[in-house]
């Protein structure tokens, strides 16, 4: 049976295949090019020919931001190519690396991490390596040459033997560009230095090559982003020597992404001399490319020159340069072009028959990366086998694996079995004795979970050839996971209504609970039982998140939601640790267009291509395959990236928020699954159309405001449906919200009303205690119960009438419903023994505590505080102004006389609410102090107006650091300055406080506003304690990477950072209030209006009581110049 099995998927697979032959190939399809040189990611290519080998170094790409290990690629023939593993670094990152030889003799490495550069040295091109710095220290730390951030080192000896090293990244800011030294003998340290502007060496960003040719210096780079088609190589030239005087020639720049986009984003290039031919080795992005731009394939196209000298721009191919390979052939691949079959394979792409095109740029992927895959070469006739040689696609990855042949492709016998293998290598040659007509391999697992089954060539020779694979060191492989499905469900269905959970059922695979120490309310919400997130509440599982959702391993979550008021982010879903990108795994329904959906950390990130719409019942799936992360809302695709992931899990899931729990869902989820498989599109839409139908009548006013109303929302249904209410006002009722009026009507009532069957339930309060009820009709037989007992119609006729079309009420109610058919006697009971449980968890007296007694921070605005309590929501009150119903126990009110009062109160999810607290508004004003508007400064020997003090760089020349006041207008400027070098402080005017202050400012202008061009320069509001520089709070502007308005914190293991998201766009007017122990910090648009900053209030026992430098302050962050200029400067005290 298990050979008849096997027959019927390769006849099968046979037919599919043979479709995909007729398919015409794309020009990098196409079999025998040499383009790329390397089976598998590489980028930042440094080639070199030593003795009679070639080598090259590059970047490990592919894995997460060029996470190493460290290798060198060698090959004697240009064509055949090893990779060799290296003992140094061992670092996270692996970047950028080249060799030389030094003054000595010996072989000098240098490799990047982020803004610095390390070297090393060995008596061969290999290694062993040894660090030229100790301590694991760099050779070249960012900023040495100023202007010049250090990235990308790259080597050149001239003609009378002296070695240069050129470097820099991010070039492209003011009096930035390229950084170029001298070395010293020692080859870490430097005879000269200088700075090549990006007014010479135009639109640089990094990668400097050097090279040259007849007497001419040739200074090569890279310029647009890494990541897309911008990716380009310029270059500038001197006839002087390698650090200029440059000139920069017209036919710039000379490669660039061709038309067709299969060669895309190439650059980072070196260049190999050879017969007086010179070639350029570059990276480029794979076909199809991945997402991200960080699969990237090395390849090298000849040079050409004009007769002055100036570089033709380049022709790329996808063919190479075969002139370079030797005319002496080798043994001969039985396996080249042959027919191939496969236990599947993921697209059009990834077929099978790429296996055997001798082409690196093209590969076999598995459609499954969660399990076995196989892939058999028909050889045609049988043949006698000695090596065959496999490239799996991530040659710094181990897989383990068993090869395979077969005479008749029924009976198999085995070549080799390396299922337990823990080391990587490519090509893996194995060598061996058969004869067959079939090869088959199975890729059994890999070093990383979910890493795809692919394999860019598999070769078969009938000789056994002389190679031998070179093994790395062993690696640790992950355990198997066999287990696959549904690993979570969790289902509000499960639960009563009214109920208060700690701990939810687990009914997936892995069993267990998801347990709170604050309750979470079980809801009705719009005809959906669900679970209540109330933006503070998170849940953590008892049991650990499985293997099978680490790394590139696929995924699929489903769940009902709803989300009322959509903040920018609200994660639902998360199970990673740690902060690394390609890490994480946070799932969310929030606005933000670039992770409001998926946090994986930096460009896997997603947005929803339309965000949800708020207050409306979705069923939402997130999933992935290994390959493509897909977003699917209520059943239909949305959004669609590829990508590979490197998911760290964490210890257990949390539900309701992000794994640092530092932000939270608030909102409503019926139901979620998790799988540690994919969902194709029809098993998406299936779940999405698996809705039960519940529809009732449900009028409720657990959230309502207080005040009059005229219409309300049907919870019973997810129909937007709006029942019309007469003469209509929220109260409070008996402690709890409640509803009274004349009656109610609605379209869903009355289809109700006109049922030969119906039952009506609610409350009502009358005057002294609540009431149950519930009211039956059958077919003209009326019966009615109050608090679950049977009682005559006398009382229920004053109660309650009911019309054609509308209901009448007499005593305010706190909930009603609705429904078609009738209830059991011990249904009804039910449902008041329900009821009566949750009129039982009431809040018993509780009356907010006063925190902050009411007064002005300001001219005329009043600020409000009581004491936080878990799961209670705030109204704040007086004439004329409410705050409504907020989970932030305090208030600033608009505008307000002294000498009023406040009235308080609060509430629970269910509309159980307080005893109000009333407190009368102090008469007393703080005291304004602001500068005097006639006064003005610009030098530093004038004394400062108005501030007690001013801290800046005494490195005056290099940070440009200024001070000035004209017109009522403070302008701060510096630039290198930083935060924590106390030789490079950001400037900072302050006066000196004590207890209770508010600060506002209008900050009119920053660094690249006017331009549209958002920067690093900071500037905003700055509290520090006296005694300690590193205990702060700011509230600042910060245009660069999108942030707009910002909030920090910072202290004795205290950090605290978020942001608006606003850019350019931020909110101009800024304050910051202290009262006590917090700090309010709010952002305007107008200086009427404030809105708090995202993660404030900030509680800092530390700086309260303490004498604080209250004022004004800019920091550059980089080599730019920066500058805030602030007006309306205000302080109350």
């Amino acid at each position: 049976m298990k050979h008849h099995f096997s027959c019927v998927i390769l006849v099968t697979l046979v037919m599919s295949l043979t479709g995909l032959v007729a398919q015409p190939l794309k020009p990098y399809q196409k079999p025998n090019v040499l383009n790329p040189l390397l089976p598998g990611y590489f980028a930042d290519p440094s080639i070199k020919k030593i003795a009679d080998t070639y080598y090259i170094y590059a970047t490990t790409d592919g894995n997460g931001w060029g996470a190493g290990p460290s290798q060198v690629w060698t090959s004697r023939d240009f064509k055949n190519w090893t990779i060799q593993p290296m003992n140094w670094p061992n670092t996270h990152w692996y970047w950028a690396p080249d060799i030389t030889q030094g003054y000595d003799g010996r072989y000098y490495l240098y490799y990047s991490q982020p803004v610095e550069i390390f070297g090393a040295v060995a008596d061969s091109p290999t290694g062993p390596w040894e660090p030229l710095v100790s301590g694991g220290k760099s050779m070249i730390p960012n900023y040495m040459v100023p202007g010049v951030i250090t990235l990308d080192g790259q080597t050149f000896r001239d003609d009378d033997g002296r070695i240069y090293l050129f470097w820099g990244t991010w070039g492209i800011y003011p009096d930035h560009g390229c950084g170029v030294g001298i070395l010293n003998r020692d080859m870490k340290t430097f005879e000269k230095t200088a700075l090549i502007p990006n007014t010479v060496a135009k639109d640089f960003f990094e990668a400097p090559y050097m090279f040259k040719r007849k007497g001419i210096y040739y200074l090569m780079y890279s310029s647009g982003h890494c990541e897309d088609g911008t990716y380009r190589v310029q270059y500038v030239k001197s006839k002087i020597g390698p650090m200029g005087p440059f000139e920069y020639p017209s036919a710039n720049p000379i490669l660039i992404t061709n038309e067709d986009g299969s060669i895309h984003g190439p650059g980072h290039h070196s260049i190999l001399e050879q017969d007086n031919r010179y070639f350029i080795v570059y990276h480029r992005h794979n076909n199809p490319h991945a997402g991200g731009g960080f699969h990237r394939q090395v390849a090298m196209d000849e040079l050409f020159f004009r007769p002055d000298g100036d570089i033709e721009p380049v022709r790329p191919t996808h063919a190479g340069v075969p002139d370079l390979l030797p005319t002496v052939t080798g043994p001969v691949d039985l396996a080249f072009g042959k027919t191939v079959q496969a236990s599947s394979y993921y697209n059009a792409d990834f077929r099978p028959a790429f296996l055997v095109d001798n082409n690196n740029g093209t590969l076999w992927r598995a459609k499954n990366n969660q399990g076995p895959a196989w892939v058999a070469i028909d050889l045609g006739k049988k043949l006698d086998i000695q090596t065959i040689s496999i490239q799996f696609e991530y040659p710094t990855y181990a897989y383990q694996y068993r090869l395979e042949t077969s005479v008749d492709g029924l009976a198999w016998k085995s070549f080799i079995d390396r299922s337990n293998n823990d080391r990587w290598a490519s090509p893996i040659v194995e060598h061996g004795k058969a004869m067959a007509r079939y090869v088959r391999l199975h890729v059994l697992n890999t070093q990383v979970n979910g890493l795809p089954r692919g394999v860019w060539n598999m070769k078969v020779y009938a000789q056994k050839l002389a190679q031998q694979t070179l093994w790395s060191a062993a690696q640790t492989m992950p355990v198997r996971e066999i287990t696959l499905g549904n690993l979570i469900h969790i289902d509000a269905a499960n639960y009563l209504e009214g109920q208060q959970v700690k701990g939810i059922q687990n009914k997936g695979l892995l069993g267990g609970m998801f347990s709170t120490e604050h309750a979470l309310a079980v809801k009705n919400y719009q005809g959906k039982k669900a679970f209540f997130f109330d933006g503070a509440t998170a849940l953590r599982s008892t049991f650990a998140v499985p293997q099978s959702l680490a790394a590139n391993s696929s995924y699929s979550i489903a769940l009902w939601v709803n989300n009322p008021d959509i903040a920018r982010f609200e994660p639902l879903v998360a199970w990673s640790s740690g902060q690394q990108d390609l890490s994480k795994a946070i799932f969310g329904y929030g606005t933000d267009s670039g992770r409001g959906a998926i946090t994986h950390g930096s460009w896997p990130d997603l947005g929803y291509a339309s965000v949800p719409g708020a207050n409306v019942w979705h069923h939402i799936v997130f999933s992935f395959d290994g390959y493509q992360e897909s977003i699917y809302v209520d059943g239909k695709l949305q959004r669609k990236e590829n990508r590979m992931l490197f998911v760290r899990p964490g210890d257990a899931f949390v539900l309701g928020a992000s794994d640092v729990l530092d932000q939270h869902f608030s909102g409503y989820v019926s139901s979620l699954q998790v799988y540690n498989t994919s969902l194709d599109e029809e098993e998406v839409a299936r779940l999405a159309n698996e809705v039960p139908k519940s529809d009732f009548f449900a009028l409720q006013t657990d959230d309502l405001n207080l005040g009059k109303l005229s219409t309300l929302r049907n919870q019973g249904t997810a129909k937007d449906t709006l029942v019309a209410l007469d003469d209509a006002e929220v109260v409070v009722a008996g402690n709890r919200l409640a509803l009274k009026g004349k009656a109610f009507e609605s379209a869903a009532l009355t289809d109700i009303l006109r049922q030969q069957q119906y039952t009506l339930g609610f409350d009502w309060y009358d005057g002294a205690a609540w009431q149950h009820a519930m009211f039956v009709y059958d077919k003209g037989k009326k019966r009615f119960y109050r608090n679950g007992k049977a009682e005559k119609r006398v009382f229920s006729n004053k109660l309650l009438r009911v019309n054609k079309t509308s209901i009448e009420l007499a005593y305010p109610f706190h909930f009603f419903r609705a429904y078609a058919g009738t209830l059991r006697s011990e249904e009804i009971n039910a449902k008041f023994s329900q009821w009566k449980a949750g009129l039982a968890n009431g809040l018993d007296g509780y009356v907010p505590q006063v925190l902050s007694p009411p007064r002005l921070i300001n001219a005329d605005q009043v600020f409000a505080q009581v004491e936080k309590r878990l799961g209670m929501w705030y109204l704040f009150r007086s004439e004329g102004e409410s705050s409504g119903w907020k989970q932030q126990p305090y208030h600033l009110f608009k505008s307000f006389e002294p000498g009023k009062s406040i009235e308080v109160l609060a509430k629970d999810a269910f509309g159980n609410v307080s005893k109000p607290v009333v407190e009368r508004v102090s008469a007393k004003r703080p005291q304004l102090v602001q500068p005097a508007h006639n006064e003005s400064y610009s030098a530093k020997d004038q004394k400062i107006p108005f501030w007690d003090g001013y801290q800046y760089s005494e490195r005056t020349d290099s940070t440009q650091t200024a001070l000035a006041y004209l017109n009522g207008t403070w302008k701060i400027q510096s630039k290198n300055t930083k935060w924590g070098d106390a030789d490079l402080l950001a400037p900072f005017v302050y006066k000196e406080l004590e207890g209770d202050f508010t600060l506002e400012v209008k900050v009119s202008d920053v660094a690249g506003l006017a331009r549209k061009a958002r920067t690093s320069s900071e500037a905003g509001i700055m509290i520090q304690r006296t005694d300690s520089k590193d205990a702060y709070i700011t509230n600042c502007i910060l245009t660069g990477w999108n942030l707009g308005n910002l909030s920090r914190s910072i202290g004795p293991q205290i950090f605290q950072e978020e942001n608006t998201g606003t850019g350019l766009n931020f909110s101009p007017y800024l304050q910051v209030q202290k009262i006590g122990n917090y700090f309010f910090l709010r952002c305007s648009g107008d200086g009427m209006y404030w809105k708090d900053l995202p993660g404030t209030p900030f509680l800092r026992a530390d700086l309260n009581g303490k004498r604080l430098r209250v004022g004004l302050y800019q920091i550059a962050g980089n080599n730019q110049l920066g500058y805030g200029e602030f007006e309306r400067l205000r302080i109350w005290k």
